[in-house]
């Protein structure tokens, strides 16, 4: 489903920008290789950043991303 008309990007694309560290509507933009135009999305994309986020574990939302969650064994 298209979530900005304007950028014509996807939340397949939102997804994808949130799985690669996104945390802010302004980082979905970015990652995205977009900025605001008319702002009707942005209220979609914090919903579903919130949604994102909310599902990760206390521990895994800790972690900086790029990092793993639990050590690698030796």
């Amino acid at each position: 489903m298209y979530v900005c008309l304007c950028n014509a990007f996807t939340d397949r694309d939102v997804h994808r920008a949130i799985d690669s560290g996104a945390h802010t509507v302004g980082q979905v933009y970015k990652a995205c290789g977009a900025v605001p135009q008319c702002g009707k999305c942005k209220d979609t994309i914090r919903e579903m950043l919130s949604d994102r986020h909310a599902m990760q574990s206390p521990l895994e939302a800790a972690q900086p991303f790029g990092m793993p969650a639990e050590p690698a064994a030796a």
